[in-house]
Parts: structure tokens; C-alpha cells; sequence
């Protein structure tokens, strides 16, 4: 009579599971009074209203508004941008007596409350700007006041730029704007999604369909939130392959490859540019390695007799098992469920002692362990 010695798992006969940012300028500059013009990448339509000339000061313009009524000028671009800057001069607050103006700006047609100020220009005489509590910009108390570099970073369709009248004689405000007109593409992956094994390198191919601009740089990025890309970035490659990170990550857990382009700084995409650009998403798991245990109700059986072996394993079904006693071959066998029973039979001849049932090799749905 023998017993069982039932060595379970992977190999080996052992239980194993095999284991608040500045935004850069925009710099496009738009020139053109009416109509549309191509600035840079995009078509620009210009039209204006009320009071709205051409205008300089100290090498703001060439928009003038507001020169004793009300005037804006309206920008409609053919594609979404993605920002603007604006610089702004001889904004008049009781400077000369009684001169009192603001400048509104309005983004796909509602209103923009200013939130973030530009900085001093450099031209005599010119103070540095407020904003208003409504989120206008106003000058200084008797000053006549000036900002450059007010960047906007949002996507823009249309965006009006408006001088309101408030009193006295106002001599209407200055301004220029630039635009953030990019065209940094990061393309596009094909690729299904991938289901791997713990170490397995996850390769997708080279993004296709790119576009870079001169100082740009194109790499892959593997993340876990698609609401949240470059907030839940985990790893960041200059080709498209990725390894599992037991340290920063977890089987069984849903994470995504994408490829990213924009200004390289140092070697790497910078994530605040205002023209970085992203690709589809492909889905990427890395999956458990499946796992066995075996139990028997009698674990003594005589010479020549056979008893059932229940299966019980970790992993996702179907399972193909690869298993051996004690100097035969492997026997292969499949199951569609998370439990199976077998029989092992005793040979008729076989000496007293354990018979060592071993799991050699074993394959679920997702991988394999040997």
C-alpha cells in the first residue's frame, strides 16, 4: 500500500502563484485688421465692431478699441486652438482726469473672467495692469497701465476682445494677440488590446501618422487613468515596450500605451507644453500566473487501484494541466471550470512507499506557468 505525497502548483510540486504650472507663451502673432488669413496652421477671421481701429504703443498692436465708445474685435479660428496670449497697453483709469476704461475678453462665446495677470511691459510710463473683481483688466488708480504675456491655455473656437467705456475720454486700449497654433501630432497606434503574462514586455507598434516640429520629441508612455493620462503616468519609454513593475503595480489591473509628443526638454516630451499631444490609448493587462492544488479523499491506495483527485486552480478557465507521478510521463488534461476531478491510478507492480503527484504544466485562459 502507498500514499500520496501531492506536490501542487506551478513547478516543482511546490504551491506557487509565479508571481499650479507656467504656461508657456503663445507665439503665433495675428496681423490681419478684417477678413481671414492663415496664421501659421490655421485660418483666422478677423471682424470688428463699434470702435476699433489700427493702433501702436511701444510695439503692442495692431488693435486698437474703445477710442470714446465701446469696440471689440472678434477671432474665429477654423480649427480649435488650443491658447492664446495677449498683450495689452494704455489702458486709462481717471489718467488723464476722469479717463476710465476696462478690457474684457469673452472665449466661444461667453464671457472670461482673467484670473491670471500678465507682467510689466517695458515701455516709459506705462504701469502695470490690475484685474477687477468681475475679471476684467483695468488700469492702475490714476494710471495709465500695460501687460504682456496674459496667457489663456484652454481650447479656443472664437475669442472677442472688448473695450468697455466707463467714463470721461478715454483713448481706447491696445492690444496684440498671439495664438497657439500646433502641429504636434502624436499619431496614431494600431493594436489590439494585450493580455500578457508577468513577464511579458508589452509591445505595441511605432505610432503611426505623426508629425513633429523641430524641437519636438516622440516617445510612449504607460499609464493607469484615461481621465487622468499624465497624472497617473508609470513609466515613460523612447519605444513602444513596456515591463511590469511589481513594485508600482498590479496583476490583474487594467493600465494603457499611448504614445506622446511635444518639446523635448532634456531627453524627455515636456508635459507642460501648450502643444503636447497624445494618441489613442491601448488597453494592457498583465495577468497572474495560473495556480493548482490538488487534494484526494484516501490518500492510501493499494497496488492496482485508483482514486479521484480534485483540482482546484487560480487563473481564468479553461485550464490545460500537465501532470506526472512518480516515474511516468506527463499526462495532460483540460478543465473548464475552477475545480475538476481525475483519477490516478496506482500501478498493479508499484513498491510500498509515496507516489508523488507533480504539476508539471499549467495554461489558463490568459497564460502560462511550467
Amino acid at each position: 500500500m502507498g500514499k500520496f505525497k501531492l506536490l501542487t502548483g506551478c513547478i516543482s510540486g511546490f504551491i506557487l502563484i509565479c508571481a499650479n504650472t507656467l504656461q508657456a507663451q503663445c507665439l503665433n502673432k495675428v496681423n490681419h485688421l478684417t477678413g481671414t488669413e492663415l496664421v501659421n496652421c490655421v485660418d483666422v477671421t478677423v471682424t470688428n465692431a463699434g470702435s476699433s481701429l489700427n493702433g501702436n504703443d511701444c510695439g503692442i498692436g495692431p488693435y486698437w478699441v474703445g477710442q470714446f465708445a465701446n469696440g471689440s474685435y472678434t477671432f474665429d479660428f477654423s480649427e480649435t486652438i488650443t491658447g492664446v496670449t495677449i498683450d495689452v497697453t494704455a489702458i486709462n483709469n481717471n489718467f488723464p482726469l476722469n479717463a476710465n476704461e476696462e478690457l474684457a475678453v469673452s472665449i466661444n462665446g461667453a464671457f472670461y473672467p482673467i484670473t491670471q495677470p500678465g507682467v510689466p511691459t517695458n515701455c516709459p510710463g506705462r504701469d502695470p495692469a490690475e484685474i477687477s473683481p468681475a475679471g476684467t483688466i483695468i488700469g492702475c488708480n490714476n494710471c495709465l497701465s500695460a501687460w504682456e504675456d496674459i496667457t489663456i491655455i484652454e481650447p479656443i473656437n472664437t475669442i472677442t476682445i472688448e473695450s468697455i467705456f466707463i467714463s470721461g475720454g478715454p483713448g481706447g486700449i491696445i492690444f496684440s494677440l498671439y495664438i497657439c497654433c500646433c502641429e504636434t501630432d502624436a499619431g496614431e497606434i494600431t493594436s489590439d488590446p494585450l493580455s500578457l503574462c508577468p513577464d511579458d514586455i508589452a509591445t505595441v507598434p511605432a505610432a503611426q501618422l505623426t508629425n513633429l516640429e523641430a524641437d519636438d520629441l516622440l516617445q510612449y508612455i504607460l499609464f493607469s487613468d484615461l481621465d487622468d493620462t499624465l497624472g497617473t503616468i508609470i513609466s515613460t519609454s523612447n519605444t513602444p515596450n513596456f515591463f511590469f513593475i511589481p513594485a508600482t503595480m498590479q496583476l490583474g489591473t487594467l493600465y494603457y500605451i499611448a504614445a506622446i509628443a511635444g518639446n523635448n526638454v532634456g531627453g524627455n516630451v515636456d508635459l507642460t507644453d501648450n502643444c503636447l499631444d497624445i494618441s489613442n490609448a491601448i488597453e494592457t493587462i498583465w495577468n497572474p500566473y495560473p495556480s493548482v492544488t490538488f487534494s484526494v479523499g484516501n490518500p492510501e491506495v493499494c497496488a492496482g487501484d485508483c482514486t479521484d483527485v480534485t483540482a482546484t486552480f487560480t487563473g481564468t478557465p479553461p485550464f490545460l494541466l500537465s501532470y506526472t507521478t512518480s516515474g511516468n510521463p506527463p499526462t495532460d488534461l483540460s478543465f473548464t471550470g475552477n475545480t475538476g476531478i481525475f483519477q490516478v491510478c496506482v500501478d498493479a507492480n508499484a513498491t510500498p512507499g509515496n507516489l508523488v503527484l507533480q504539476a508539471t504544466n499549467l495554461i489558463d485562459a490568459n497564460c502560462g506557468c511550467n
